[in-house]
This record gives structure tokens, sequence and C-alpha cells, in this order.
């Protein structure tokens, strides 16, 4: 099984918009066929902390390894508010971190992390 990771990158307005430049040029020489690593940009450190609050980052793992089949399981398992668990996920899910799945049932929602780890790139350069 190959590990899936998420990289999460703190990168400078500046340098976004390099990188931005730099992935259109690629895409318009058809250098990229397939998907990229997944990467989250962040612009300073602290948006780190924002991001991935204890909460959240136990979230993640719960989700990754119980597979709840709703927002409202997962909120039993993690003993949390519904509300407050649907605030995490749509925010989680809005940058990227997960997906929520039609369920079996199809009425419901289900949240679904397909990556193993996460990784952070925190440039000591400025």
């Amino acid at each position: 099984m190959k590990l899936k990771e998420v990289e999460i990158i703190v990168m400078s307005d500046e340098e976004y918009g390099e990188h931005l430049n730099q992935l259109f040029e690629r895409v318009k020489r058809g250098e990229i066929h397939e998907p990229e690593p997944h990467e989250i940009l962040a612009r300073t450190a602290e948006d780190i902390g924002k991001i991935l609050t204890r909460e959240r980052l136990r979230l993640l793992s719960v989700i990754k390894e119980k597979k709840p089949e709703s927002i409202s399981e997962l909120a039993r398992i993690l003993k949390r508010k519904e509300s407050n668990v649907h605030n995490d996920l749509t925010f989680l899910e809005g940058i990227g971190l997960l997906e929520l799945k039609e369920s079996k049932n199809h009425v419901r929602k289900a949240p679904a992390v397909d990556y193993d780890a996460l990784h952070i790139t925190v440039p000591l350069t400025a």
C-alpha cells in the first residue's frame, strides 16, 4: 500500500504568485498529466496552528481510523456537539483536508480522509 501524504507549505504572497505562474506554464506545456501531490498553502507559520487545531487533528485521525458513516456518528465518537463538528468538517473540506461523500443510504454525508500523513514545510528564509 502506497502512503498518501498531504503537504502544508508556508508561502509568502510573492512566492505564491510565482508558484501559480510556474504551475500555469507547466500546464500550458503539457507537463502535468496526473494530479500533483496534494498541497495546502498557508501565508504564515501561525496559520498552520489555526488550521490544525488539536480538535481538528483528532477529528482527522478518528475519521481515518473509524470511518464514520455520518457527521452525527463522528460527533458521538468525538463526544462533541454536532454543530461544532460540522463547522470543523466544512472548514477542513474547504481547504482540501477531507471529503464529505454521500453515504450508503444516499441521505447523509460521510466524512472521508484519503491520506495517511500531513507534512509541514516552513522555510527559514525570508
